[in-house]
């Protein structure tokens, strides 16, 4: 936030003092708020993976289940490998249903995020924290996506 305006142009990114890419802008008024992407910072690892993914369509006396129950654990872990601490803001897409047959249940999420249905998006989570140097942390998140039988469901 500045006095001056901020003509649209390239620019060079460094972080450290060391050149790590280029980037550009658009016009910026005097006092006006901005997002500037600044490339990837080599020393933030975060690494997503599914830990478990279970399909439930039990036989009941020799018949399928009518419905299919499929369960997903996830994790999200972030480590601190900066000298210095550092602010982590994580965003991660629940799945939401728009359908009466399809039925989905957020089971357990540790920690819980800061902010569901993050600036109004439906099921956008946010997570917010600090770590210090060398720390880690990680989210663990399981859910399940109930439907029938006969209905195929995209994104499982």
């Amino acid at each position: 936030e500045g006095e001056m305006q901020l003509p649209a142009g390239a620019l060079s990114v460094f972080l450290d003092g060391d050149f790590v890419g280029r980037s550009s802008v658009d016009n910026v008024s005097p006092g006006e708020k901005f997002d500037l992407y600044l490339g990837i910072d080599e020393n933030v690892k975060v690494k997503r993976e599914q830990l478990e993914k279970k399909t439930d369509d039990t036989l009941i006396g020799g018949l399928p289940s009518p419905t299919v129950r499929v369960t997903t654990t996830n994790r999200i872990k972030v480590e601190n490998y900066k000298t210095k601490n550092i602010s982590v803001y994580i965003f991660e897409s629940m799945p939401v249903s728009e359908d009466d047959q399809i039925k989905v249940k957020i089971v357990s999420v540790k920690p819980e995020p800061k902010e569901k249905d993050w600036e109004r998006r439906k099921g956008v989570w946010r997570w917010a924290f600090d770590l210090k140097p060398r720390e880690k942390t990680e989210i663990v998140y399981t859910f399940t996506v109930e439907y029938p039988r006969n209905t195929r469901v995209e994104g499982l």
